[in-house]
């Protein structure tokens, strides 16, 4: 790879939220997801809101 690359990369707070969010749902569902956005919110790390179509490939 080059020094000016386009492959975006992951910022350390996207990794936390989205580490939090698979293991909110693994144990407690939709339930836990929700949880889950609740605490990354409160810490400032963002939220992973889930979209309401049911063939998008991001959330399904």
């Amino acid at each position: 790879m080059g020094l000016f690359s386009s492959k975006k990369t992951t910022s350390a707070a996207e990794v936390a939220t989205r580490s939090a969010q698979a293991v909110g749902r693994t144990v407690a569902g939709d339930r836990g997801g929700e949880v889950a956005n609740t605490v990354t919110g409160a810490l400032g790390l963002g939220r992973i809101e889930k979209c309401a179509d049911p063939k998008c490939s991001d959330c399904n």
